[in-house]
């Protein structure tokens, strides 16, 4: 809902961004009670702040402590080990990436930073806490940076420090978002320029984004990258001004096309690689010819406000009506080809009856021009 009716939509970008890279699956243990809060007061907080604050604020979030089992972790001893899992996704995953440089060494190391941190039970269930008497205080040094004992708590933010301001994480940080927003081929000098915003600005996303936005290799980006399921769905409702309470109908089309919120398994978050998604491009053009419909339970669409805001009182008879509905929706004119293609589709249609404006404006969603942004 947030996506759909918000204003501030480059904010919720950066939320389905990093709720990948930070990805838990609502189907371990209590996340799926847990994740709510985490996407309120890690993700949403921190989208458009600094990346050190995302990491810290992850770090010790109650839903990533159960999702990577930072619950479990303690100091080794006759009652347990320390568990390297979340260790090892915040080096490969969160900060500086599988090629980053790091070893082993640092991921056991890592994983004493974080021992101790463990969940209230009863009426403050759900929140975390810091245990000393399981958390090792000895020294350690991780990716060559010495953590002097006696940290405690504090052991996390050095850690997290250590990690954020590593050159491999501006670097990884950086050509994930080039991937985001330009292509999954990210260009290397624009990857660079975004590395070095990063570093210069202490991991603040902000200049980042604008060093993206502002260049030229976005512009020169526009309708090659194929918008996943989610931003599909989103822009559907958007750009046809469905009233919507989402809910389960809507819900039930995105897990058909394999993006269900918050569901993806593993710590690397769904992919945002086209490849993976060509597979379900059928139930998006299910979906785009329900929504036109109106058979999407929790999705209503007025066609004919939609076709007055446009401009278009009478489209049956209006011969380029069909060029103008797909200019409003692909945010450019057709192609020679496409406009061929669309009139002759709506000449064997009566465009004043309300089925065959439906199936004439989801033709168009389901074109690759609106598929792409």
């Amino acid at each position: 809902l947030r996506s759909v009716y918000s204003k501030r939509q480059l904010l919720e970008s950066m939320v389905e961004f990093f709720s990948d890279h930070f990805n838990i699956y609502i189907e371990k243990g209590d996340c799926i009670y847990l994740k709510a809060t985490d996407d309120r007061s890690v993700i949403r907080k921190n989208a458009l702040g600094r990346f050190r604050d995302l990491v810290l604020s992850s770090a010790t979030s109650p839903a990533m402590l159960v999702y990577l089992d930072g619950k479990e972790n303690k100091k080794e001893g006759p009652h347990g080990i320390p568990n390297e899992n979340y260790a090892r996704e915040l080096l490969e995953l969160h900060t500086l990436g599988v090629d980053g440089g790091y070893t082993q060494k640092d991921v056991y190391e890592a994983a004493r930073c974080l021992t101790g941190w463990r969940l209230h039970s009863g009426s403050r269930r759900g929140t975390a806490y810091f245990d000393a008497g399981l958390h090792d205080d000895g020294e350690k040094t991780v990716l060559g940076k010495k953590i002097p004992a006696g940290g405690g708590e504090k052991d996390v933010q050095v850690l997290v420090d250590i990690a954020c301001n590593h050159p491999s994480t501006a670097k990884y940080i950086a050509k994930k978002l080039v991937a985001h927003f330009v292509s999954e081929d990210p260009p290397a000098a624009l990857t660079r320029r975004v590395a070095e915003r990063f570093t210069e600005s202490g991991g603040q996303i902000k200049p980042m984004l604008r060093e993206i936005l502002y260049s030229p290799e976005f512009k020169a980006s526009a309708g090659s990258k194929l918008k996943r399921p989610f931003q599909y769905v989103v822009s559907c409702l958007r750009a046809t001004g469905a009233d919507t309470m989402a809910g389960d109908p809507v819900l039930e089309f995105l897990t058909r096309m394999g993006h269900g919120p918050f569901q993806y398994p593993t710590p690397d978050g769904y992919p945002s690689e086209a490849n993976p998604w060509l597979v379900t491009l059928l139930w998006r053009w299910n979906f785009a010819f329900a929504l036109c419909s109106n058979t999407v339970e929790s999705a209503n669409v007025s066609l004919d406000s939609l076709c007055s805001a446009v401009g278009l009182e009478s489209i049956g008879s209006f011969k380029n009506a069909p060029d103008i509905l797909f200019a409003y929706f692909a945010g450019r004119r057709p192609t020679q080809a496409e406009s061929v293609s669309l009139k002759q589709y709506a000449a064997q249609r009566d465009l004043n009856n309300e089925n065959g404006r439906a199936e004439l404006i989801g033709l168009i969603l389901s074109s690759p021009a609106f598929q792409k942004v």
